[in-house]
């Protein structure tokens, strides 16, 4: 998902656009769900969000909320989604929010990844804060709270685990939300229902697609890293020191099971990161990286660890590369044979529990530091992510996911238990549940390249009920959440992507135009 965040420090380059912003702040209700205090003292944190109103016609208008995630949102990158800004904005005379999530960046309350608070952390707190700071941004704005000519109808819009948000504001806030654009949402992968090796066989067919023979060629390379003893991957993958201490203590079959996981979250990414498709994408650049690896395979491999370390997978809204903002990315990468690749600046931060591995909640990839703890603990409670590798239907050596492996994980690390189940019973978000709950105006949209493309909530059917416009949009050459995530227009757009974004503009200016409809007193 993932999705944010420091996801991992990436590899390779990628081209999408943001809008730097500066930001506001919001003082936000740490705790929506307990007992106000006599004393009227609630806690609070400060939540920082953006606001764009160059667009906004006032009282009457629509507001456009852009969901946060797994990850900071600093200033530099602003606005996810130039899209949403330069197109739908100015068309609807929106104004556009976009609020950080909680315990990410700056909006965090003190001391937040001590246990106790970080309970707190949670996807029923966070729509809570959503649907808190929609209701003031609708007051700061003067527009009516009830249906009427100043009523200014809301979409909310996310990518990945905020466009799996976005569904739900609309399904848990449906007096709150109007509609809810879910763009690569693993919906169905949250409700349990996908099996554990889906994920990364489409990533290797992907893969496989955008350079034949990559798949056998990254397999074989990574047969050598799982043969391998302790000295000769240190040696030959330039690997810096000291290691972290779990996998001095784990021995070989750590080292090689971190180094093979590493490689398979890599590959994750730049499969989100496969669009526009194309000879030249950084997908099948590493692909051929592999595949002429020449006399000496290692050297492809150590060239692969180490290209463009600095470089990051930022969750929550798609991947960026360090030419922030509407800035192009090189048509290229890098490699470096000379730096040592340095494992643990890709661990998540430690925290008060302790015992940070590369090995996480999520097996697409946590991330470093603080965002990669923040979504450690997500995915060992209620945001569970059944990814495994089978090393048949994928190109990865076989390493099954498990229940079991998450509970021991998850207790060592936090202490707690996940509850994978959870939300979709409680909620009923997967497809049935949608459907007997007369769920309505929620659009979800998938590019069949992402490997997320697998928890699409009707898995592949099509639209959910379209007589409630529970609406999907399968895009075959789309990856994770292209429809949002590059800056139109383009004459590298496909053409299913350009149909994708025309359809979900006229399907939310629909919702948009209804619920002022119900407003007989609207004049605009």
């Amino acid at each position: 998902p993932k999705g944010a965040c420091c996801k991992m420090l990436f590899l390779f380059p990628l081209a999408l656009a943001s809008i730097p912003a500066s930001p506001s702040y919001f003082d936000q209700t740490l705790d929506h769900f307990s007992a106000v205090p006599a004393s009227n003292a609630t806690p609070t944190f400060r939540q920082r969000y953006y606001l764009n109103a160059t667009a906004f016609g006032g009282p009457g208008y629509p507001i456009l909320v852009i969901i946060g995630g797994e990850g900071a949102i600093p200033p530099t990158t602003g606005f996810f989604y130039p899209w949403v800004i330069d197109v739908l904005a100015p068309r609807w005379k929106a104004l556009v929010a976009q609020p950080e999530h909680r315990f990410y960046g700056e909006s965090s309350p003190p001391n937040p990844y001590a246990l106790p608070t970080l309970r707190l952390l949670t996807p029923q707190q966070a729509l809570a804060d959503t649907a808190t700071l929609i209701r003031y941004l609708q007051a700061t704005s003067k527009c009516s709270l009830t249906r009427g000519r100043h009523y200014c109808p809301v979409i909310t819009i996310g990518g990945s685990y905020p466009g799996w948000l976005s569904a739900m504001m609309r399904l848990r806030y449906p007096a709150v939300v109007d509609g809810a654009y879910a763009a690569s949402a693993p919906t169905s992968i949250y409700a349990q229902q996908v099996d554990q090796y889906a994920y990364y066989e489409v990533v290797t067919r992907t893969a496989e697609k955008a350079a034949p023979g990559c798949a056998k060629a990254v397999r074989s390379h990574l047969d050598l890293i799982a043969a391998a003893p302790w000295a000769t991957l240190v040696t030959k993958l330039g690997l810096c020191g000291p290691l972290p201490a779990y996998i001095i203590q784990g021995g070989d079959a750590m080292l090689q099971r971190e180094l093979i996981l590493i490689v398979a979250v890599a590959f994750a990414g730049l499969d989100m990161g496969y669009y526009p498709p194309a000879a030249n994408a950084r997908l099948p650049q590493a692909c051929r990286l592999f595949l002429g690896g020449g006399a000496d395979p290692w050297v492809a491999l150590r060239q692969f660890l180490t290209g463009h370390s600095s470089l990051r997978f930022l969750p929550g809204h798609g991947l960026v590369d360090s030419l922030r903002g509407r800035g192009k990315a090189p048509s290229h990468f890098a490699t470096s044979s000379g730096a040592c690749f340095n494992l643990t600046a890709t661990l998540p931060a430690t925290g008060e529990g302790g015992k940070a591995t590369f090995s996480c909640g999520d097996w697409s990839g946590c991330g470093s530091g603080l965002n990669g703890l923040a979504w450690d603990y997500e995915t060992c409670t209620y945001c569970v992510e059944p990814i495994g590798m089978n090393g048949v239907t994928d190109m990865f050596p076989a390493r099954a996911w498990s229940r079991e492996w998450l509970q021991q994980h998850c207790s060592a690390r936090f202490g707690v238990a996940p509850q994978p189940t959870a939300l979709v019973e409680e909620w009923g978000f997967d497809e049935l549940g949608l459907k007997a709950q007369g769920a309505s105006n929620i659009l979800f949209t998938n590019g069949l390249n992402d490997g997320w493309s697998v928890g699409d909530v009707a898995q592949g059917k099509g639209d959910v009920d379209p007589s409630h416009d529970l609406l999907v949009i399968n895009m075959p050459n789309g990856a994770h959440h292209s429809d949002l995530s590059h800056s139109p227009p383009s004459s590298l757009d496909t053409p299913d992507v350009v149909a994708a974004r025309e359809r979900a503009a006229w399907v939310l200016e629909r919702w948009i135009q209804t619920a002022r409809s119900l407003s007989p007193e609207h004049k605009h």
